[in-house]
């Protein structure tokens, strides 16, 4: 189903939300399963995202946090249509995406582009520079060669790589430079939504905060959307306006970055804040809980709140009975006893 309905439009149609920001994008009830075997009678399915309601507001940066394979950047493939929802609704700018035909899609796809985590992987080794930015100039119709090269230097002057550097390689490059490469083509067709999947967690420490400042740089001067999936929370701390804590394919919380880091009110996000390194040597020998067990398969996950198998709070309540998500201030948490 196209578009709106009824009285959906309104409310998901890119009014205005909290803080009276306009939201870009909406998830409701998102749900992304993947066959994993078994039989025809018991089919196996990993619930890699599990009824994720998400907004992303213009303008800002939004961190998808949580440890590894906990969803983060299935969500976000699912979310530009990369990857087909098994169920749910995508609202970008008041269109509901799910099931749009390509044709129809073609237009708002190359507003919404895509920062991959590895950036020796992410690249076509068989292609240029020259190339690999202007591939999507050239996919969305820039025929002429002297527009074409001179918006390819443009972007690659945008993002800090060389002119001379016009007809190298991939292995030619550094992974700082080949992440920039990428950053230019994501940039190429002027979107308003970039994922940034990891983008900084193959590059060396050093690298990494060059990178971030451009991202930064690049957000100020297009007017860039970003949601930003990392499980470095130093990084996100810089970077990110609000949070989004997920835990095996449930949002657990989400809020603006400051209060969260703060007073976090869910306990899981308490627990990877307290797995933060702390940089002052006086500070380290201070006694943290930690976070102990195994992450439950995504298989088969637990009944009720999917994080009280790993919760030293955990009450009978929250083994039989999914929490609903309870507004704290302009915060948001999905659990039965949040902290503070």
């Amino acid at each position: 189903m196209n578009g709106l309905t009824g009285g959906e439009g309104e409310e998901k149609g890119g009014k205005r939300g909290e803080g009276g920001r306009r939201a870009l994008l909406k998830a409701r009830k998102l749900v992304k399963e993947f066959p994993a075997g078994g039989t025809r009678k018991n089919p196996l399915v990993v619930h890699a995202v599990t009824d994720v309601d998400l907004d992303i507001y213009e303008g800002e940066t939004l961190a998808l946090v949580g440890e590894s394979g906990c969803g983060k950047s299935t969500l976000g493939r699912v979310l530009i249509r990369l990857l087909e929802p098994t169920s749910g609704e995508i609202y970008y700018e008041g269109k509901n995406i799910v099931g749009m035909k390509e044709a129809d899609f073609a237009g708002l796809r190359r507003q919404m582009q895509i920062i991959f985590q590895d950036p020796y992987a992410s690249l076509n080794p068989r292609m240029s520079v020259r190339q690999i930015i202007g591939e999507p100039l050239v996919t969305y119709g820039m025929k002429d060669k002297g527009e074409l090269e001179a918006r390819v230097r443009e972007l690659m002057r945008e993002v800090g790589i060389a002119q001379e550097f016009y007809n190298r390689y991939p292995h030619q490059f550094s992974g700082g430079q080949r992440q920039r490469i990428g950053i230019a083509r994501a940039i190429a067709l002027n979107p308003k939504l970039i994922i940034c999947d990891e983008p900084v967690s193959a590059l060396d420490v050093s690298i990494q905060s060059q990178v971030l400042n451009l991202l930064k740089d690049l957000q100020e001067r297009y007017g860039l959307t970003y949601l930003f999936i990392s499980h470095d929370l130093s990084v996100v701390k810089f970077i990110a306006d609000r949070v989004c804590v997920m835990f095996l394919g449930k949002i657990c919380e989400i809020g603006d970055t400051e209060s969260l880091y703060a007073q976090p009110l869910h306990p899981y996000t308490k627990f990877l804040l307290n797995a933060i390194p702390k940089a002052d040597p006086r500070l380290r020998g201070q006694e943290k809980e930690l976070l102990a067990g195994e992450i439950p398969s995504p298989v088969s996950p637990p009944a009720g709140c999917r994080f009280h198998t790993r919760c030293p709070y955990a009450k009978e309540i929250c083994r039989r009975e999914t929490p609903e998500g309870v507004l704290v201030g302009e915060r948001k948490v999905f659990c039965h006893f949040p902290l503070g």
